[in-house]
Parts: structure tokens; sequence; C-alpha cells
């Protein structure tokens, strides 16, 4: 129990943080090798916002399989037919048993993508789903690491529905740090090719900040605010403001 509490410190650490699924996914491959992890929150079938994403091997695919997800795809998730119940449950998705030829082909093969474990809990009526992945290469989880996730899976469903919660009252906040932080947490989540200066000059410009504002905030020059925020509009595929919190909540 000890060496799971000091092997599970850093990822307590991190709860709120743009660290947390790095955190996570390099602390689950001590003992379950993990090629990929997303934490998703289900809202009535609507849209999922993808909360945190990090990759421990690979994550060349991870761009496009998020567009194309996000682009419709995810109607066709057999994550929104899990029954609605109380408690946590994992389940096991193969991508050779996925019926939806367009989903399969996009979010699993051209990704390179074999297997998900999904660690499932209803919170206030709806799904969180933290999917551990693993690549054709990889292979698929063994019996004895399918094992070794249900023995984590209560621990894991705490650690990301505190995650969660951590992060809704940040951005609740009233406090300009925390809010900060939790912005540049949804940006890292929609996109790990964000570079640190840009997260922290769209958190702001998601604030309400200006690029004067902006730039002695940050200590930097006004042309390099400009710089930062024309560059990140153009990884995330948006135009300004409205756009950007469309994109990431």
């Amino acid at each position: 129990m000890a060496d799971l509490a000091a092997a599970f410190a850093p990822v307590v650490a991190s709860l709120g943080g743009v660290s947390f699924a790095s955190e996570l996914v390099a602390v689950l491959n001590q003992t379950v090798p993990v090629d990929h992890v997303c934490l998703m929150r289900f809202a009535n079938c609507t849209r999922p916002p993808v909360l945190e994403s990090a990759s421990w091997r690979g994550g060349d695919h991870v761009g496009a399989v998020q567009q194309a997800y996000l682009a419709g795809l995810y109607r066709s998730d057999p994550n929104l037919q899990l029954p609605a119940r109380s408690g946590v449950g994992v389940h096991v998705l193969d991508c050779h048993g996925i019926a939806d030829e367009s989903y399969r082909d996009a979010c699993y093969l051209h990704a390179g993508l074999l297997q998900r474990l999904t660690v499932a809990t209803f919170d206030d009526g709806q799904l969180l789903a933290l999917n551990l992945y693993r690549l054709v290469r990889s292979g698929p989880f063994s019996e004895q690491e399918l094992a070794q996730v249900r023995v984590l899976a209560c621990l894991l469903s705490t650690l990301a529905v505190k995650h969660v919660t951590t992060v809704g009252m940040q951005l609740r906040s009233r406090d300009r740090g925390d809010r900060i932080d939790a912005f540049s947490a949804r940006l890292h989540a929609v996109s790990g090719a964000l570079t640190t200066r840009e997260r922290e000059v769209l958190a702001r410009v998601m604030l309400g900040m200006t690029s004067e504002g902006i730039a002695l905030d940050l200590d930097i020059g006004l042309s390099s605010v400009l710089t930062y925020r024309k560059r990140a509009y153009a990884r995330l595929g948006v135009t300004g403001q409205a756009e950007l919190f469309a994109l990431c909540f």
C-alpha cells in the first residue's frame, strides 16, 4: 500500500493541472504498459470535451484522431452505449470488434490503435471515461494486466473525478491565477502541439486580457504576444476568441 501511495503521489499533486495525464500515464507504465491515455466527460450524448490526453509511446496519431472524433465520429463511440449506473466499471474494446467502419478506421486502424480499456464512472449523471490505449505494436492487454487495471479502477476513477472537479472549481474561481491555470489545462488537452508560451498567451486571451495587458503580465513585447497568438490560432484552426472558447468548451 505504501508503494502504491508513493507511486501515485505525483498524480495526486498534479490534480487540476496540465500535467495530470502525463503523470498518470507515467505511473501506469510502472505496472501496466499503456501507450496513451485520454479523459473525457460525456454530457447527454453531446460532443464530449477531451479533458486530458497524454502519450507514452507514439502519439503522432493523436491530433488527427481527436479532430475526426470531435467532428462527429464520437456519436459511434461504444462508450455512449454504457448503461448509466453507480460504481466503477472497466470495459474492453478491441478494434476488430467495432461495428462502425468509419469510426473503426479513423480512430483505431489508421492510428495504429489496437485496444482500449475504459474505466467508467457516472458522476452527477454524466459519464466520465478514462481511456487507456494500446498500439498494435504493443499487443493486447494480457489477462494479468486487465486484472491489475480492475484492482486500480476505483483509485483511477476517484482521481479522474477529483481532477475534473478541481478544473471546474478553477474555472469558476475568482482567483485570476486559478483560472489561467484551468484555461491552460484545457488548451493543453485540446492540443499538445501548443508551446508553453502559446498556452500562456491564449489562457490570458480567454481570461479577457488585452494584448497590451498580456505583454505586461508576461514581461514580453507586444509584438511577441501577437506572434504567439497568431501562431497558436493557426495550430488550433481558429480565428478569434469566440472560436477559441467554442473549441475548448
